[in-house]
């Protein structure tokens, strides 16, 4: 490949090094706004789930994340990466191109809605509840509606529009809120939680039309573009269809062995452990992925070296996160949470040291995706989903719900392997690198943990039921 070494009149300035300052500048301003939209949003979730866990009993908890998990599930085995195809391809700010993309996520929305329907009488068997004939269908208009969000969002995406996704998604985080509140204080039922979740993507969809006006989608039907969408996507499909297999699996699968109500507190513990991850997946989803794209066309040693630049700070600051909620979670939960919710406190340990492989395999698969090798993730969670469905039912039989949790916590810990594995493959290597920071991540989480006990809270594992 030969580089163009051209060099601007006014600065003589590599243009090849002006690119990538631009980029790397403009990927900078996206992580301020990640880190402040994100931490604003964690802001409004943690005082939602404070305030409606007073409102609501755990078991209603437990049937929402039960079919919220149905749903996703159905949307995961139905992903084909559009916005991924987007970001990707040169053709990505093609009109043809993008209305292409945005007429298969409008059809696939509605069709999505329209499988819920027969859905919910053998769901509703299986788990005997009849309150699942309903929910599953309304809470499956939600992606009917999500699918007609304009292509503005994909654009956005592609060129690092951080802020304006950034406020979108709070605004619509803070309606579900609102009207999940003051729906609760006429009637705290299940229509409460679910017309919270139906009215904020509604608003959602509406906002998505004015946050580039200029773009107005149209229903477009080009081959060509579809083949590059479907070539593209096809193992972005396995890939995610197996990630909903290995990453909502844990509901599923505990649903018939606990109870709703026990099903709502681990539902809790999740949600709070899963805080750090979260973050770095929004980082890596809208800062990150764009920005190693940009030069997955390098050589393979300096493509290495920007990616080795890239997840440092990204896994540093994620250690430190990850540090907070193991010695502050189980805290928070017994002093803030209703007590019905205290027995997520023990939960919340496991949960969050089981995230520290978790966040290095997430900010090694971007760098693959972005090199058009999406069958490495494909691979990596069908191992993931064979561990856990192998792991959880074992380990809660020799421990109980102990056994469960730590199933969860390492069931995950092959995918970090095969990213590895597939990143080596590639002539990127990061082992070393990741290493370091393990060793360092471990130092710091004991120093943590003994300044804790130090200061007479006792340790955050105490706690767990053996």
């Amino acid at each position: 490949m030969t580089i163009n070494a051209e060099i601007t009149p006014s600065t003589g300035e590599n243009v090849e090094d002006s690119s990538f300052r631009s980029l790397e500048s403009k990927a900078v301003r996206g992580t301020y706004f990640v880190t402040i939209s994100y931490g604003l949003a964690l802001v409004l979730r943690l005082v939602s789930s404070i305030v409606l866990s007073r409102l609501f009993a755990p078991e209603l908890f437990g049937v929402l994340a039960l079919v919220t998990t149905i749903v996703s599930g159905m949307y995961l085995f139905s992903h084909i990466g559009l916005q991924d195809s987007i970001i990707q391809d040169p053709r990505g700010d093609n009109p043809t191109f993008l209305n292409t993309a945005w007429t298969v996520q409008v059809i696939r929305g509605m069709g999505l809605f329209l499988v819920t329907i027969p859905l919910a009488w053998p769901v509703a068997r299986f788990y005997h509840d009849s309150r699942l004939l309903w929910v599953l269908p309304a809470l499956g208009l939600g992606n009917a509606i999500a699918g007609l969000t304009s292509s503005s969002l994909l654009t956005l995406a592609r060129h690092m529009g951080v802020g304006k996704l950034s406020a979108l998604e709070l605004l619509q985080q803070f309606v579900q809120f609102a009207v999940t509140l003051i729906w609760a204080l006429f009637q705290p039922s299940l229509m409460a939680l679910v017309a919270g979740r139906l009215i904020s993507e509604l608003v959602r969809t509406i906002l998505s039309y004015f946050m580039m006006p200029e773009l107005r989608p149209r229903f477009t039907w080009d081959r060509e573009s579809l083949r590059a969408l479907v070539k593209f996507g096809r193992w972005i499909l396995v890939g995610t269809a197996l990630t909903f297999l290995a990453s909502q699996s844990d509901r599923l699968i505990l649903a018939k062995l606990i109870s709703f109500q026990l099903l709502g507190v681990y539902g809790i513990a999740f949600q709070i452990s899963d805080v750090p991850r979260q973050i770095i997946l929004q980082f890596c989803g809208r800062v990150g992925f764009p920005f190693i794209a940009r030069f997955s066309d390098r050589p393979r040693r300096e493509y290495q070296d920007i990616l080795l630049k890239y997840r440092m700070p990204v896994l540093a600051a994620g250690g430190l996160m990850l540090i907070l909620v193991i010695c502050t979670g189980d805290l928070f939960v017994t002093h803030v949470y209703d007590h019905r919710y205290h027995n997520a406190a023990w939960m919340i340990g496991i949960l969050t040291v089981g995230l520290w492989h978790t966040l290095l395999y997430s900010t090694t698969n971007p760098a693959i995706l972005s090199l058009q090798k999406a069958h490495y993730n494909a691979l990596g969670y069908f191992v993931y989903c064979i561990s856990l469905y192998l792991a959880l039912p074992i380990g809660f039989h020799l421990l109980g719900m102990t056994g469960a949790v730590l199933a969860v916590a390492v069931a995950d810990l092959p995918m970090y392997f095969v990213a590895l594995y597939s990143a080596h493959r590639e002539g990127i290597r990061l082992f070393a690198q990741d290493a370091w920071l393990t060793l360092a991540f471990i130092i710091a989480l004991v120093a943590a943990v003994a300044i804790r006990s130090s200061l007479g809270f006792g340790s955050p594992f105490s706690g767990i039921r053996w």
